[in-house]
């Protein structure tokens, strides 16, 4: 098997070519125009090998939804073909995932109430709407948005929900029926029910865990998934599990998906459309963060607004196709460029496996135990939880700690959408009150080498003289704060105070209230006999000053390039006597 960390970047990666009239409607074909012959053994490869991994796990993500089995399967396909016209990725994936998997499974649920059929059309509506709303963020630019889920959110979001996935299977592990979908109120209903446990599905259930622990850490290669799929489906046809009380998945249709118009409700549309807007945001998130690892571990970049509009396309595909909403798969991704893939022939590869087996082998599935794909779930629930993560950021972001507890704890109360956007009210939170109490420091000489922050007590260094630095944009949020600043610190001096010199390089923007602010404290220095000046002021920052007045009414002579130029002319005024 070719190893892809032995690929040295940019190592059999195509350059840019010129891009035809065909390419540009379809920004693949540019990469195919230049196709070298040589690598496609590798990309059939890895597509065969991504199929074959690929099966039994969106059958659980099928699973976990309540949705019939080969939903899963057709959520897969016509992706893998749209992203491979439409995406700028030459190794990622697309398909059903883990998280975006239980957030359709928190919103479908209630509305479904039960029923496989109406939840499969919820499943195939929100794939419509959450690719319309990346289509219209890559029209209007909004991939920014996405930055709005900061890691604290993402990894308090992604513990929330593996933790859900993970209870969300307890009852195909106990063998047991458990009403209750909430989280801490279904652990109360497994610890009532657990004398009615089934022992042989939670035997089968346990030894699957275990092999794929063992699998994991000693042959993290094979898929474990997989093998354990492979080996259930045996002994259950070998002993007869499904007489002896073990449920198994059973037989659900050959064929392709056909095209078809999902109809649900207005309340219902209303309904889905906050979590359709929490989908389009991880899609996005997730899909560009991979695009974005493999490309530089390749040697090559992705453009952000391609990749908005082949998510976008690729989920009105599995929404047209009695699919469901999808975006880049990790361990797909890793398995198709670990086997050598080159381009997304392989993702086409993958598709014409997977439609081969929709038509011909879908009866190999259905003596499968439910037992092994809740095994499968609760071992990628375990795996999606970021131990290393949560310790960093314990140790070195407290408040950014806090921020990703407060989100786990949300999305396990009150649900994975109220989760995220209660996780991310509690960064922009943080981000105010960053912003509106920011570090500032007293500049302190230093023999040869200028004025800088030492971290010293705030003191002058030289009799007369202030020289302060503000550590952020000067804006309404914080300048309030900026003048309580400049107050204390002239109050807390032994000596009189003659100049107050602002080092401005930090302040890269500054608001009409600020300017105000500024045009206050200058009248209220002046009338105290002391004098505002600026060091290292940014073209914008003085064009702003010179516009609003406020510039002239300082004086020009009040500004310099530098802190030392301000230090060395406060010295010349003093030695001659010259007043402010």
């Amino acid at each position: 098997m070719p190893n892809s960390d032995q690929r040295q970047p940019g190592q059999d990666i195509p350059t840019p070519v010129k891009t035809s009239r065909p390419s540009r409607f379809f920004p693949g074909l540019a990469l195919y125009r230049n196709y070298d012959r040589k690598w496609l053994p590798r990309d059939l490869l890895a597509g065969i090998s991504v199929c074959v991994v690929m099966i039994p796990s969106v059958i659980a993500y099928a699973e976990l939804m309540g949705l019939p089995p080969q939903q899963g399967l057709y959520a897969a396909l016509a992706p893998l073909i749209i992203y491979a016209l439409f995406g700028s990725s030459r190794q990622m994936i697309v398909g059903p995932d883990i998280a975006i998997s239980l957030l359709i499974a928190s919103t479908i649920g209630p509305l479904a109430a039960g029923d496989a059929i109406h939840a499969a059309t919820l499943a195939a509506m929100l794939a419509l709407l959450s690719g319309l709303l990346l289509l219209l963020g890559a029209r209007a630019n909004f991939g920014v948005v996405a930055d709005f889920l900061s890691k604290p959110v993402l990894v308090g979001y992604m513990t929330g929900a593996a933790l859900i996935l993970m209870a969300s299977q307890l009852n195909k592990l106990f063998g047991i029926s458990l009403k209750n979908n909430d989280f801490f109120p279904r652990l109360v209903e497994l610890a009532n029910k657990l004398p009615q446990t089934h022992g042989l599905t939670l035997m089968f259930g346990l030894g699957f865990l275990l092999l794929l622990v063992v699998l994991r850490r000693w042959a993290p290669r094979i898929p474990g998934v997989l093998v354990v799929c492979v080996l259930a489906t045996g002994v259950s046809v070998g002993f007869g599990l499904e007489q002896r009380g073990i449920t198994i998945v059973g037989a659900f249709p050959r064929g392709l998906p056909s095209f078809e118009l999902p109809v649900v409700s207005w309340r219902e549309l209303q309904l889905l459309l906050p979590a359709a807007i929490g989908i389009a945001l991880l899609t996005y998130t997730e899909g560009i963060l991979l695009a974005r690892a493999f490309g530089a571990k390749n040697g090559y970049e992705v453009d952000a607004n391609k990749e908005l509009t082949a998510l976008g396309l690729a989920d009105l595909a599995a929404g047209l196709f009695q699919g469901f909403s999808i975006t880049g798969s990790q361990a797909r991704t890793t398995i198709n460029d670990a086997t050598g893939a080159r381009s997304q022939l392989s993702s086409l590869v993958a598709a014409v496996f997977l439609a081969l087996f929709l038509i011909f082998l879908t009866p190999l599935i259905a003596r499968l135990p439910q037992v092994a794909l809740a095994a499968g779930l609760i071992f990628a629930g375990f795996n999606l939880i970021e131990f290393d993560v949560m310790v960093r950021i314990y140790r070195f972001y407290p408040q950014s700690a806090v921020v990703a507890a407060m989100t786990t704890l949300s999305v396990l109360a009150a649900g994975v959408v109220p989760g995220i956007i209660f996780g991310v009210a509690l960064s922009l939170l943080g981000l105010i009150n960053r912003i509106s109490r920011p570090p500032d420091a007293i500049l302190s000489a230093v023999a040869g080498e200028g004025f800088h922050d030492l971290g010293a007590r705030e003191t002058q260094t030289i009799p007369g003289l202030i020289a302060y630095r503000f550590y952020a944009p000067l804006l309404f949020s914080n300048a309030g704060h900026f003048v309580e600043r400049v107050r204390q610190l002239i109050m807390n001096c032994p000596k009189p105070v003659r100049w107050f010199l602002l080092d401005a390089q930090a302040i890269t923007d500054i608001d009409i209230t600020a300017v105000e602010t500024l045009h206050a404290l200058h009248q209220e220095l002046r009338s105290r006999g002391i004098a505002l000046k600026i060091a290292h002021a940014n073209r914008p920052l003085i064009q702003l000053l010179e516009r609003t007045g406020l510039a002239g009414e300082i004086g020009q002579q009040s500004f310099f390039p530098s802190v030392h130029e301000a230090v060395e002319a406060f010295t010349r005024d003093q030695t001659k006597g010259i007043p402010i």
